[in-house]
């Protein structure tokens, strides 16, 4: 379960790395980030949302959305419950997500990475 120092850590790792990409917290007791990732070959923008219900985080990954979407690697969101499903990605030079060194940051490291794979 997400304690203040934590989610504080994380907001300041953001601020730092990916200051565009801006935090939130929900009424229904949701955390994560919104923002915008250029893709690297087109330079399309694309909307990134990382969610989760901050009773889950950080012993569960937070989903990642993609707007407008690319590829076809999308899958049941048993977290969030988007009824449009979360993006499903391998993590080639990612190490598994764990709890005490998985952040924000890393989720955009991922979407990045899959929006160079998918040749965005």
């Amino acid at each position: 379960m997400l304690d203040e120092r934590r989610w504080a850590i994380e907001r300041e790792i953001m601020r730092r790395r990916f200051p565009w990409i801006l935090p939130f917290e929900t009424e229904s007791g949701c955390i994560g980030f919104f923002g915008q990732l250029r893709g690297p070959k087109t330079g399309v923008r694309y909307e990134i949302l990382i969610k989760i219900p901050a009773n889950l985080y950080p012993e569960t990954e937070p989903p990642i959305y993609l707007e407008p979407r690319i590829g076809g690697n999308w899958r049941a969101d048993n977290v969030n419950r988007n009824p449009n499903g979360k993006l499903c990605y391998d993590r080639p030079g990612f190490e598994a997500w764990h709890p005490a060194r998985g952040t924000f940051a890393n989720c955009v490291l991922v979407a990045a990475d899959y929006l160079k794979s998918q040749g965005a």
